[in-house]
């Protein structure tokens, strides 16, 4: 703009009225000057550039439309096994909701089975001295307190699964050999607590033993084998043969 003056300062008012009323040379004048040719430059250039960018978007877009393709494909893909899940899954439900309440039995029962055995070996380790009396106070009663908890909640549970259906069998046969073999492993251990005890006075037969027959004693039994399966008649003593008469006269002895 600083062209102005100095270009215009030479013309009369005359000349100058004469620039203001012919629109196509005062155009052509402000076209010459040096800012407006930077800006036309300018724009060409932002114009090349836009062109430019667009001949790459164009030639991304065969690229953009086959991703778009996949896209939905995946998309109808996950819809389907979405379903498929949600089918197997409510028949999985319909099929498992039966033995729910039993498989939750048992691993309460289970959990039950390892408190307890805890809270005997931490018994036997305060009796061995391995454990301070401090200590062995503190432990031993969260833990009988857990025992007691999982206690209440396994019996509130068989409950609601003898109301609503029976155990099946394998449970209760499993359930039954882990009792024995707790036993077992309470009368090899020697162990001298109150748990121990209880569970060697229950288990040590699971059967009642078969009372003697009358006037009878019942047969010693060796410590290998219980003795259910022994017979409840005892064995039939030898009998003495009768002692032969001397020989008397008149008699032939044969």
């Amino acid at each position: 703009m600083s062209v102005f003056p100095n270009k215009f300062g030479s013309y009369t008012r005359t000349q100058l009225d004469e620039i203001l009323e012919d629109d196509e040379k005062l155009t052509k004048m402000v076209l010459e000057m040096e800012e407006m040719q930077e800006v036309q430059q300018s724009k060409e250039k932002t114009l090349a550039n836009n062109r430019t960018l667009a001949e790459q978007n164009l030639a991304l877009q065969p690229d953009l439309e086959h991703k778009k393709e996949q896209l939905t494909k995946s998309y109808r893909c996950l819809q389907e096994d979405f379903e498929s899940y949600q089918l197997r899954k409510s028949t999985l439900d319909h099929r498992t909701g039966s033995s729910s309440l039993d498989t939750l039995l048992a691993l309460l029962q289970a959990e039950g089975a390892k408190i307890e055995e805890e809270t005997e070996n931490m018994a036997d380790s305060f009796l061995d001295g391995e454990m301070t009396l401090d200590h062995f106070i503190d432990a031993y009663q969260s833990n009988r307190k857990l025992a007691h908890l999982r206690r209440v909640k396994i019996e509130k549970l068989q409950e609601v699964v003898l109301k609503g259906q029976p155990l099946p069998q394998a449970s209760v046969s499993a359930s039954r050999s882990q009792d024995v073999s707790a036993a077992a492993r309470a009368e090899s251990g020697g162990s001298s607590s109150p748990m121990a005890q209880a569970l060697r006075i229950f288990y040590a037969s699971p059967y009642p033993a078969i009372p003697p027959r009358t006037g009878q004693p019942f047969p010693s039994v060796s410590s290998g084998y219980p003795s259910h399966y022994l017979s409840q008649y005892p064995p039939a003593l030898p009998q003495r043969p009768p002692p032969r008469l001397a020989p008397q006269p008149g008699f032939i002895i044969q």
